[in-house]
């Protein structure tokens, strides 16, 4: 079988490669394709098998794609929102995906109810490609018009650790 990480983009081909990414989990071979052809995907796998990556990949390859055919690395706003249920969670992918966001160009940045003031317009001036927030963040400022009119270019939504929402009042969210 065909290494399902020859699917995405070369530059984060090589960029992965370098990470340390060579062969892929049994979900990312099974997610990946799904995700670059526009399905929706519900991802269930133990913890440690890659999953955040099976998502990540592709969010950063379609987000590369839709760069080199507009022929532009202009921002529009917010490409992709990756929405995870506890703030510790989103410190977490945050860090883990930075670097590897970073390394192709791409933005990433986190918003939660501790975000500094600066930190906030600082999104509002230059959004992110990729905003990772919670639940709450997400309601609070989709209100804001500024904010509004940044995630009017959203694409891309990832619901993390959706069991953790579905059954609660914040699911409602």
């Amino acid at each position: 079988m065909e290494n399902i990480f020859n699917l995405l983009n070369p530059k984060l081909r090589e960029v992965i490669r370098k990470e340390g990414y060579v062969k892929p989990t049994p979900p990312q071979e099974k997610a990946i394709p799904l995700i670059l052809r526009g399905d929706n995907v519900l991802l269930i796998a133990p913890t440690g098998w890659g999953k955040t990556e099976a998502v990540f990949f592709p969010l950063l390859h379609l987000i590369l794609e839709e760069r080199e055919k507009t022929g532009s690395n202009s921002k529009k706003g917010i490409q992709a929102v990756y929405i995870t249920p506890l703030r510790a969670l989103n410190r977490d992918l945050f860090r883990r995906m930075q670097r590897l966001a970073k390394s192709v160009g791409i933005h990433v940045s986190i918003r939660h109810g501790d975000t500094s003031s600066y930190e906030r317009r600082k999104q509002l001036l230059s959004p992110p490609d990729i905003l990772i927030t919670t639940p709450e963040t997400l309601q609070a400022i989709l209100p804001a018009p500024k904010m509004r009119s940044n995630l009017a270019s959203v694409r891309l939504v990832v619901v993390d650790e959706i069991h953790e929402l579905a059954s609660s009042k914040r699911g409602a969210q």
